[in-house]
């Protein structure tokens, strides 16, 4: 009897815990539109995925890209997007339906800069659907990295503590329980059309900083070996696999014109001996683009809605 008591209360500790996570979760993590990613990903099918960084989120408009191609993609980057979520985004994709080509949004700064605990830390994890591939993804990086964000998901956000109930209550919101893909607009930018993230021009400050510059003696051996996961996982299952370079702005270029150029010419030559195309914007002439810091949200390289449209015409054009 005592022996069962004693089951019975580790049984209601444990679910107590797991309960206090959920709500401790709701109240902290912030919206993010990866959300509805996932949603309209589940929902249909796509012949073209775009996988990658904050770049590639605000550059690349499937709307646009489509009408040049005919054919129906999704737009999967995100801020914060290693090769390793890139690679189990796809791995879940799989799971119902492959798509016919994948092209991946290379930023060589996730190349030479560690994964760490953050606010985009678990953000693609979070929302995948439970599956063995998530089970996988658990493994492989949630585990590995941090044993406080495996344990208690909420620690990466606790930063947020002071709109906690307000997070809380939005979570009940009437837009966020249906998915609405307006629910995610703000004054600065606005969320849809295949995912993209669409950034007003608005007079304020341009952030100087750019992170994770490229260096080769930085190349972190994790990035390369998942990157490699993903060009397998491609092949096996019959998907052609185009990688991409979004464009920055010409102050950036000639600011750090040395690490630039050293990440075209190592790509360059590892992606031609997987013989993978490779497209670098930087060097391919787009008409009616601004490349100067005019043309993007910051000195990084987040180009403004109506730059976006431009360059995903002429991506449209070279994926046709």
């Amino acid at each position: 009897m005592r022996s069962f008591r004693r089951i019975v209360r580790i049984i209601l500790f444990w679910l107590l815990v797991i309960c206090i996570n959920k709500v401790l979760l709701l109240a902290l993590k912030p919206h993010n539109f990866f959300r509805n990613d996932v949603y309209h990903m589940r929902k249909d099918h796509y012949e073209d995925v775009f996988i990658g960084t904050s770049h590639g989120k605000a550059g690349i408009r499937p709307d646009t890209v489509d009408k040049v191609t005919g054919r129906k993609s999704i737009n999967l980057c995100l801020g914060g997007e290693y090769p390793i979520d890139s690679y189990f985004i796809i791995k879940e994709l799989c799971r119902k339906k492959s798509p016919e080509r994948v092209i991946y949004e290379l930023d060589p700064g996730y190349w030479v800069t560690e994964v760490s605990p953050g606010p985009d830390y678990a953000a693609v994890y979070e929302e995948l659907p439970w599956s063995p591939v998530k089970l996988e993804y658990f493994a492989a990086k949630m585990m590995k990295e941090d044993f406080r964000t495996a344990l208690f998901p909420w620690y990466v956000y606790r930063q947020g503590m002071k709109k906690a109930p307000e997070m809380f209550c939005s979570r009940f919101d009437r837009a966020y329980l249906n998915h609405e893909d307006s629910f995610y607009d703000s004054e600065l930018q606005s969320y849809g059309e295949g995912g993209t993230v669409s950034i007003h021009r608005l007079e304020r400050p341009k952030c100087e900083e750019v992170p994770g510059v490229w260096k080769e003696e930085e190349l972190k051996e994790k990035s390369v070996r998942y990157f490699e996961k993903l060009v397998s996982l491609c092949e096996e299952k019959g998907i052609e696999l185009i990688v991409i370079t979004t464009p920055v702005p010409n102050e950036t270029r000639e600011k750090y014109k040395d690490n630039f150029e050293g990440a075209d010419t190592y790509f360059r030559e590892y992606l031609e001996d997987k013989e993978i195309a490779y497209y670098n914007f930087d060097k391919i002439e787009i008409e009616g683009f601004d490349r100067t810091v005019g043309g993007f949200s910051d000195y990084e390289g987040h180009m403004y809605e109506d730059q976006a449209e431009t360059f995903s015409r002429k991506l449209g054009e070279i994926l046709k």
